[in-house]
């Protein structure tokens, strides 16, 4: 377990330390108080990043509809 503390959380992540804060009273983000400091073990903000990311549901890719699309005027 590799604790940080809030300023390093906030430069990881770009967002105001007083943000930090606020989620960490919320429950928005995986923390810890020790003797009333906040504590964040690195790889669970790390694990929490990423399930922050917005996931892909869908099969759509336009990319490769363009790509695999018979183009107009073609051969008869």
């Amino acid at each position: 377990m590799n604790l940080i503390d809030v300023k390093k959380v906030s430069e990881m992540i770009s967002v105001k330390p007083s943000t930090i804060y606020q989620w960490a009273e919320l429950g928005q983000i995986p923390c810890v108080k020790l003797s009333g400091s906040l504590r964040f073990d690195s790889e669970d903000i790390s694990k929490w990043i990423d399930d922050c990311k917005k996931q892909l549901h869908s099969g759509y890719n336009p990319l490769a509809q363009t790509l695999t699309r018979p183009k107009k005027g073609g051969k008869k």
